[in-house]
């Protein structure tokens, strides 16, 4: 054993001495001999104590300790709240990973970078006018970011006109999209807004801001309009109507208590004991609680069972409640549903409510189970994707897991049924020819199963260009910038150097490069006679040009050197000679 191997074996058995002595002591000599450096300015508390956060020998157990002392980290990855508990990373990964220490006083043990961070894994995903504020609007300064307030009040004081008399829930009236807009329903109200009230101006009976505790009987803003003064009670609305002030015939089912049964037989007096205008109970218990031989047990809505015909005789049925019993749920007994009085609970009637336990989804598909099952089995499924989502599985979409595009509840985001909304990462022409991925690609395979009709472009492939590869002209994914023009492939091929200009078409045709048919009388303004017959093409066509072939007809443009009267008869040598032969003289008087 050499003396380095001694030492350290020595050192070792100290360690073990003085850790095995006082598990909780202060840091022992080792470990201030192997410390990777100085701790941040949060944790210089701990410097003496390295076992505060360390276990000897165990690195798994650091997680543990971080957490048992940030016990609010802890309450967010437990309960899957804040960006610890809903990161995608929670559970798999240490907490040293993002929280490096030991880099000195100075260093950051907190990394946020506020451009990339994804506010969704927050409890307060940024929705609406939310998306356009910037951080340091909520987040200030010498706040942890976990503690920014959540509630629109806490943001929106200075902004909220109602002085805090409506409360904090500001969400029932504005939406993220804008302050301003207002999305409030009247009718959702205890005084929806009917008749001439429907046009009235809020601050009519808003007066000062006052939306809390407003009266809304018909005498508290019509007393002076009230004809009996007073006589004939304060329920004005036994008689009128919210369309017109004019008295109505009484109709006792307008009251919303309609006299029926052996309720016609009764006087008026019998219910109507006091004056008119003092309120009655609507309701049977109001008037029968004597006669109810269920002492209240079974709720105060006599009518589901009983009828004003006749007190003893009962017709309730159940499915004339928003559950009716199907399938199943027929033979089910009453208590297994009604566990607590009527009056005190009632049952909910969502599926999930008694079968999240069976629910085999996780809750990924929703809470409607019955869009899939019935009643009459819970293994019997009557789903079609193509029916029921609009969204046929063929192809390699039949292979494909439910989870694989349902990955949030349907009730927060349902699948994008566009190519593009799954495929944005696989399209490589980079959106260059939009999102109709379909009128291409098929759903056997993705990049075999093309069934592009080029016929239907500005370009169809005709002759020798229907056995070209599309690489030949497309040499990108970004197949818009092949240009349609022949001299943008052929520029190698062009034996006139330009000189003809780049419409190749006009002579040649795509079956063979060497068949080519030109009639310089019929397609230009200047037919070939006499020896301009047999003068090569390149004689008057001498330079490139990248447009429209624009020569001068002119004899003298050529043939200037020619002119043996040196322009003194002027530039028309048509007058006296002719093509066939310069020299002949044909002057015409």
């Amino acid at each position: 054993m050499g003396p380095f191997r001694a030492w350290l074996v020595i050192l070792v058995i100290l360690a073990a001495a003085i850790t095995s002595s006082d598990g909780a002591s202060a840091q022992n000599p080792l470990e201030r001999l192997v410390s990777p450096g100085e701790l941040s300015r949060a944790h210089e508390k701990f410097d003496a104590t390295c076992n505060s956060c360390h276990e000897s020998f165990n690195k798994g157990a650091q997680k543990a300790r971080c957490l048992a002392c940030h016990k609010d980290i802890n309450w967010d990855v437990l309960n899957r709240r804040g960006f610890h508990g809903r990161s995608p990373q929670v559970g798999s990964v240490e907490c040293k990973t993002c929280h490096v220490e030991h880099e000195g006083r100075n260093a950051k043990i907190v990394v946020l970078d506020e451009k990339t961070f994804d506010h969704r894994l927050t409890d307060m995903p940024l929705l609406g006018g939310h998306a356009r504020v910037q951080c340091a609007e909520c987040h200030k300064n010498g706040i942890k970011h976990a503690k920014a307030p959540t509630d629109c009040v806490a943001c929106h004081k200075a902004d909220e006109p109602h002085q805090g008399r409506l409360g904090t829930a500001c969400a029932t009236c504005h939406v993220v999209s804008s302050w301003k807009a207002v999305s409030f329903n009247h009718n959702k109200t205890t005084f929806p807004l009917k008749g001439a009230h429907a046009s009235a101006q809020c601050a009519a009976c808003h007066v000062n801001q006052t939306w809390k505790g407003v009266q809304t009987a018909c005498v508290s803003c019509h007393a002076k309009d009230d004809a009996h003064a007073g006589k004939l009670g304060r329920d004005c609305a036994s008689c009128h109507v919210e369309i017109g002030w004019k008295v109505k015939s009484f109709d006792h089912s307008k009251t919303g208590f309609a006299l029926i049964g052996k309720h016609v037989a009764a006087k008026c007096e019998a219910c109507h004991v006091k004056n008119v205008s003092d309120p009655l109970p609507k309701t049977c218990n109001g008037c029968h609680a004597k006669d109810d031989v269920h002492k209240g047990r079974n709720g105060l809505a006599c009518s589901d069972c009983h009828t004003a015909r006749d007190w003893r005789s009962v017709t309730f049925d159940h499915a004339k409640t928003d559950f009716p019993l199907l399938g199943r749920h027929a033979s089910v007994k009453c208590e297994s549903c009604h566990t607590r009085p009527v009056k005190e609970w009632k049952p909910p009637t969502g599926c999930i409510s008694c079968h999240q336990k069976d629910d085999a989804h996780k809750g990924l598909l929703g809470s409607v189970c019955k869009e899939c099952h019935t009643e009459t089995g819970w293994t019997k499924v009557r789903f079609q994707h193509e029916r029921d989502a609009g969204f046929a599985l063929i192809g390699k979409h039949a292979a494909v897991t439910c989870v694989a595009c349902h990955k949030q509840p349907t009730h927060v985001k349902s699948p994008p049924t566009s190519c593009i909304g799954c495929h944005r990462d696989d399209d490589p022409h980079k959106r260059q020819l939009g999102d109709g991925c379909g009128q291409c690609h098929g759903e056997t395979t993705w990049k075999t199963d093309v069934r592009f009709d080029h016929g239907q472009t500005e370009f169809p492939l005709l002759g020798k260009h229907s056995g070209a590869k599309c690489q030949d002209c497309h040499k990108s994914a970004a197949f818009l910038d092949a240009k349609p023009l022949c001299v943008s492939c052929h520029t190698n091929d062009d034996v006139h150097g330009g000189r003809l200009g780049p419409n190749c078409a006009t002579c040649h045709n795509p079956v063979a490069w060497t068949r080519w048919t030109f009639d310089h009388s019929k397609q230009t303004t200047f037919p070939l006679t006499g020896k301009h017959r047999v003068v090569a093409c390149q004689s008057c066509h001498r330079a490139p040009v990248s447009g429209r072939i624009e020569l001068s007809t002119r004899c003298v443009t050529c043939h200037a050197a020619d002119d043996k009267h040196r322009g003194s008869f002027g530039s028309s040598c048509e007058r006296c000679h002719s093509t066939e032969d310069f020299s002949a003289i044909n002057m015409k008087p």
